[in-house]
């Protein structure tokens, strides 16, 4: 049986709730963990930085 829970293409895992774990950005899906280290960031900082690097690759390829 195939998985049915999405998996993040951030992290790699997949959410214990499902698509109500995270968000959709596109046709690729965030998970909720994902989504906290996104809106936590502080700008400048190197984790920041790697989000902005990891949503652009995301959204164009």
């Amino acid at each position: 049986m195939n998985n049915v829970f999405p998996k993040c293409k951030l992290c790699g895992s997949n959410p214990r709730y499902g698509l109500y774990d995270g968000f959709r950005l596109g046709k690729k899906f965030i998970c909720s963990a994902c989504e906290q280290r996104i809106i936590h960031a502080d700008i400048g900082d190197f984790e920041y930085d790697r989000n902005i690097g990891n949503i652009k690759k995301l959204l164009y390829g």
